[in-house]
Order: structure tokens, then C-alpha cells, then sequence
């Protein structure tokens, strides 16, 4: 597969058994709690077999002797005192199992949903991926977890009943299990669409839940442009798709109950009329049509679950084609070996990028930085200063040209030594549920309280309850205090170089020149890069790089370029203007 491309998606459900398969390869460390529940079911099997034995003798004896206590019976006695032990360590483990496989499963797909690479994830749905990897995650594992700590226990051991039961009677066994393939065969057909159906709903119910993240996600703006009545439209849309897929799977599942119920009670009527006839003509004894019975409950038992196994592996199937392309997802790269800066420079040398076989973002881009200097990227929108960043930072990867941080080409870089190295702080800043102190920590695991404290005061956030809690993504603060908190947990993971990118375009005036007091901090010792956006700011900066179409067109001090009466130039005196 190239680099920035995306794997292609799953244009058909996989295949019942590539579902099991890919299930039982992700869940392989936990292959010995699936052997022992195998290994009680056989044993389990093996007991019912040996008692259903003992009534046969019993019943006989019983009716040529009077005698209902021997030998059998003490042996009938002894089988079930170990059938007991058997079935519930069978059940224990096999419940086990099915959680442990779980617990795997979920951590896996977080695993990997976090190391997605940044240029595929741009094309996804946040909602998309949520509901996938929640909602269809889950009916994939309680699909196969029931299948594998319950039902598959049944079918071996309603597999060796059918066994001892065709030892003692084939005749009578095989006529109580002749119309059991064609109606098996009925189900099958009812439930061909089930998966079809799954993949509807599935989908529909992950766009459902994309537009309610988009409304959630931007509800200010939403209010702002009345697009909350739009919105519900097409939630509602969405909905009704998920529901009509509902309804047609539910309707084949409703189908399928009564025929599993046929399959469960046809049998033993069966072996009841057709065992009285052969053990009139002597050709079975009335202990054998006894045991017959007897197993045909739990033979009957898998038989009478087929339908409700087939319709949990259809929709496993259903869910698996979103669930496997999600797991199939290109991850980005983990870089080379280097941990450790080696010389001072940040060099681009020529470089070029564009999204996804669209026409060039970065075209031909160059520029120097030394360690300690300060410097500006400026330019009109979509001239390519943030996606620069991201190239610096790993997120993207060029498709030519040259990178190098501190000594080392990007592609040596390990991708997460490198960015020990890099903190930033961005236009939009994402604080996570907790306190201002728990967000200001997580730059830095090994800071002291002290640290953290000075950090929070360097930030002008002194005068705030660092302690309570900020609210999801911070929505208990303003602008400036969020971006002030970002500013602090840069301050505290001390990294040499510092990535700003336009961090006070969407603040007011006030907010504005607190948060810039704090940076001034921030920036001190460090090497920085400014995206910026108020050009009046880059004044103290030892550089200022101008940027069209992807180039550096301009490059000097504030001053130098206001000289020249060039693009930089025409910014500031529409800035200016505007102001």
C-alpha cells in the first residue's frame, strides 16, 4: 500500500469463517481458556454419555428383574457427581474466555484508532469511527463471545449425543432428524439478506451519530445559523434508514424463532410415535427409546439454536466489513531510531506535499531556523503555513524534498522521541475532562507539583480554582483561559522547540494580551515557530517568513519586509485597514 492513500473499503462482507478466523487470531493469547472449555465440553459430553448408558441398562434391568438398584445405578450416581464439576468449570471458563476476548478486542481497536495516520484520519467521520467502534464492535464480540462460551459447548456436546444416539438406534435416530436439513435449509435462505440488512442499519447509525457529534461539537454555531432544525432533518433521515434495515433484519430474525422451535420439539415427537413402533417389533428395548429421549434434548438443544447462531453470525458479518476497515487502516509511521538532537538546526529543503493526489499544499518549500531563534510563517489562507507545521511535527509526510529537526532527517526521527522534543500550542486548544491542574500535567509525567504550580502562575492562571473541573473540552472556561491552560502544559513538558499556531486569532483584545504576556514566557530559551495572524505581534521576532502557494516568497525582519512593499506588505496594510 502507498503512503497517504486509503485503504480501500471492504466492498463486500467477509465471509463467516474469515470473521471467526480474524476473531480467534486477534484473541490467540487467550487460546488455552478456548481449549480447556473444549476439553470440560468433551469431558461433559463423554459423562452424559456413560449415564445415558446407565438409564438404558437401568430400564431394562428394571423391566426383566424389578430391580432399579445396581451397579448402573451406583455408576449413574458417580457420572453425575463429576458431570457437575464439569459443566460449571466448562461454563466458568468458557465466560471467561468470552470477557477476556472482549477486554482484548476493545483495547486493540483503541490501539490502533490512536495511531492512525493523521492524513487518513482527516477523511473519516468522528461519528463514523465512534459508532464503529462501539456499535459494531459490540455485536461482533457478543456475537462470537456467546458463540464461543455457550453455543459452541452445545454443538460438541449435542454432537456426541448424536453419536451414542446412532449406536443405540440409527433407525429411530436418523427418522427423528429427517426433516431437520431441509428445514435447516429454509432458515438459511430467510436469513441470506440478515447481513445486507445489518450493514444498513450499521451505517446509517453511524451517520446518526455523526451529525448528533457535529451539533454537540458546534452548538453555538448551530444556534447561530438555525441550522439545529437542518440538522434534525438529516439526523431524523438517517434514523429512519437505521430503522426500515431494522425492521426488514428483524423480520427475517422473527422468521427464523419458529422453525428453530420445530427443530427443538419435531425430534422427540418423532422418536416417541416411531420408538413405541420399533420397540413393539423388538428391534429397540424401552430402556433404548428412554436414552434416545433423553439424548435427543441435548442433541435438540444446538439444533433448536441454529437459528439464533445464524442470525448472530450474520450480523457479525454484517458489522465485520466496517470493523475490519477500521483495523485495516494505515497506521502512521513509528520513524527511525534517533532519540537524541545532534546538531541545531531545523532545515526545509525543496519540500513538497499535497492531500491525497490533489495538487501540491507544499511546493518547493525552504527555509533554516537555529536553535534559539524566533520566527514567523505568515500568509494568506491555504498558502500552506499549518500544514508545515504538521509536517514538522510527524502528523504528515512529505512526498519530497528534505526535513531535518536538530541533526537528523525527519525519517530517522523515532516519531515519538521527536515529539518529546516539539510542544504545542494550537488555534483551537483541546482540554480533556479533569481540572486546569490534571490538563497542565499531562505535558509533562514527571513533573513536580512545583513545576506544575509555576507553570499555572506563568500562565496568569493563579487567580483560578486550578481543582474543579473544567467541563468536556474545557467548556467551563473562555477562550483566553483555555488557551492560557495550553499554554501552561507547554511550559511544563519544556521541550527546545515550540510550535505556535495563530494561538490568539480567536481571541478578543483583553484575552488577547494575557495570552500573549504568557507566551512571551513560553517562548523564552526555546526555539519557536509562530503561525501568525496579527502581523502587528511579529515585530520582536528575528524572522519572518512570507508564504504563497506552498513557497517562502519573503523573507526578513518586520521592518525589512515592510521596506520591500511586497506581499507581507500588502497583509499588514489590510490588516491595518481592516482594523
Amino acid at each position: 500500500m502507498k503512503l497517504g492513500t486509503v485503504p480501500a473499503a471492504h466492498d463486500s462482507a467477509p465471509s463467516t469463517i474469515k470473521v471467526v478466523l480474524r476473531y480467534l487470531s486477534v484473541n490467540a493469547k487467550h487460546a488455552s481458556a478456548l481449549s480447556f472449555t473444549i476439553l470440560f465440553s468433551l469431558l461433559s459430553s463423554a459423562i452424559l454419555s456413560i449415564m445415558t448408558q446407565c438409564f438404558h441398562a437401568i430400564i431394562d434391568d428394571y423391566g426383566a428383574t424389578g430391580m432399579i438398584f445396581n451397579k448402573q445405578a451406583i455408576l449413574l450416581l458417580i457420572a453425575l457427581a463429576v458431570l457437575i464439576p464439569s459443566q460449571y468449570l466448562q461454563q466458568l471458563i468458557g465466560l471467561k474466555y468470552s470477557e477476556l476476548c472482549d477486554r482484548t478486542i476493545r483495547d486493540m481497536t483503541f490501539a490502533i484508532v490512536s495511531r492512525i495516520d493523521k492524513q487518513i484520519l482527516d477523511t473519516k467521520q468522528a461519528g463514523d469511527i465512534l459508532s464503529c467502534a462501539n456499535s459494531d464492535l459490540g455485536q461482533i464480540n457478543g456475537a462470537l463471545q456467546n458463540y464461543f462460551s455457550v453455543r459452541l459447548p452445545q454443538q460438541i456436546i449435542g454432537f456426541v449425543a448424536l453419536i451414542v444416539s446412532l449406536l443405540i438406534s440409527w433407525q429411530l435416530t436418523l427418522f427423528s432428524l429427517a426433516l431437520v436439513p431441509a428445514i435447516a435449509l429454509l432458515q438459511v435462505r430467510i436469513s441470506a439478506p440478515l447481513t445486507r440488512f445489518v450493514q444498513q442499519w450499521q451505517q446509517a447509525a453511524g451517520e446518526s451519530l455523526s451529525i448528533a457529534s457535529n451539533l454537540t461539537g458546534g452548538y453555538e454555531t448551530a444556534k447561530a445559523y438555525n441550522w439545529d432544525q437542518r440538522l434534525r432533518h438529516r439526523y431524523e433521515a438517517a434514523v429512519d434508514r437505521a430503522a426500515d434495515s431494522g425492521i426488514n433484519a428483524n423480520r427475517a430474525t422473527v422468521l427464523l424463532t419458529p422453525l428453530g422451535q420445530i427443530m427443538l420439539f419435531l425430534p422427540q415427537i418423532i422418536i416417541c410415535g416411531f420408538g413405541v413402533y420399533l420397540a413393539s417389533v423388538h428391534q429397540i428395548t424401552p430402556g433404548g427409546v428412554m436414552s434416545v429421549i433423553i439424548l435427543s434434548v441435548f442433541i435438540g438443544n444446538p439444533i433448536g439454536d441454529f437459528p439464533s447462531v445464524l442470525s448472530a453470525l450474520k450480523t457479525a458479518r454484517g458489522c465485520a466489513a466496517r470493523v475490519f476497515e477500521l483495523w485495516d487502516l494505515l497506521p502512521e509511521t513509528a520513524g527511525g531510531t534517533a532519540s537524541e538532537p545532534e546538531g541545531d538546526a531545523i532545515l526545509f529543503n525543496n519540500v513538497m506535499f499535497s492531500y491525497m493526489s490533489k495538487p501540491p499544499v507544499i511546493n518547493g518549500l525552504s527555509f533554516s531556523i537555529k536553535r534559539g531563534e524566533h520566527i514567523a510563517i505568515v500568509g494568506a489562507s491555504g498558502s500552506g503555513k499549518s500544514t508545515a507545521i504538521k509536517l514538522l511535527m510527524a502528523l504528515y509526510r512529505k512526498s519530497g524534498g528534505e526535513i531535518a529537526l536538530f541533526g537528523h532527517a525527519i525519517e530517522e526521527w523515532s516519531t515519538e522521541a521527536l515529539r518529546e522534543h516539539i510542544s504545542y500550542v494550537g488555534q483551537e486548544t483541546f482540554l480533556f475532562a479533569g481540572s486546569i491542574w490534571d490538563n497542565v500535567a499531562m505535558g509533562n509525567r514527571c513533573a513536580t507539583n512545583e513545576q506544575i504550580e509555576a507553570a499555572i502562575d506563568a500562565a496568569h492562571l493563579g487567580g483560578i480554582d486550578t481543582k474543579r473541573e473544567i467541563g468536556e473540552r474545557g467548556l467551563r472556561l473562555s477562550g483566553g483561559q483555555r488557551q492560557r491552560v495550553a499554554i501552561a502544559r507547554a511550559m511544563v513538558k519544556d521541550a527546545p522547540l515550540l510550535l505556535l499556531d495563530e494561538p490568539t486569532s480567536a481571541l478578543d483584545t483583553q484575552s488577547e494580551a494575557m495570552v500573549a504576556e504568557a507566551i512571551r514566557r513560553l517562548m523564552q530559551g526555546r526555539t519557536t515557530i509562530v503561525i501568525a495572524h496579527r502581523l502587528s505581534a511579529l515585530r520582536n521576532l528575528d524572522r519572518v517568513y512570507c508564504m504563497q502557494d506552498g513557497q517562502i516568497t519573503e523573507s526578513g525582519t518586520h521592518e525589512q519586509l515592510m521596506a520591500l512593499q511586497g506581499a507581507y506588505y500588502q497583509l499588514y496594510k489590510t490588516q491595518e485597514a481592516e482594523a
